[in-house]
């Protein structure tokens, strides 16, 4: 009994080393030419997702828009970490489900410190999936 239970425990930790490594390939691929390797952005021109985002995540409405974000992409104007944005972010629909939440984890958690269970969830992306809202309309759901 013993020996099942460090296994599980062992294969949980394996499981969760190999989606923060997916999630890093996938930030990497996708994020890191805009965002820059480690999330610190670009001045003027994409915000930093670096220790900017755990506030946000803290709330199923912030999780709700983190997921919308992803999955629609957004534009227009923000304020992010005192700085003023006006560009667009594109849509990552392409990617699927599962890939987007490793992603997120990989965001949120490496790069902000959150939680497992504060993090965007696969039920989070359909919901957004299902939404379908353009980019203009991501902008306005930020200040909600």
């Amino acid at each position: 009994m013993r020996r099942a239970l460090v296994l599980g425990i062992a294969l949980a930790a394996s499981t969760a080393a190999c989606a923060q490594d997916r999630g890093a390939a996938l930030f990497a691929e996708h994020c890191a030419v805009c965002h820059e390797k480690k999330g610190e952005g670009i001045p003027g021109f994409a915000p930093r997702l670096a220790g900017n985002l755990a506030d946000r995540a803290k709330t199923e409405t912030g999780r709700a828009y983190l997921a919308q974000l992803t999955v629609s992409g957004m534009m227009g104007p923000i304020v992010s970490g005192g700085e003023r944005f006006n560009d667009a972010m594109p849509s990552f629909a392409a990617l699927s489900d599962e890939q987007i939440v490793a992603v997120a984890g990989y965001v949120l958690g490496e790069l902000n410190g959150v939680p497992a269970e504060q993090r965007i969830t696969p039920q989070d992306v359909a919901a957004a999936r299902k939404r379908a809202l353009p980019p203009n309309e991501v902008r306005r759901m930020r200040d909600r």
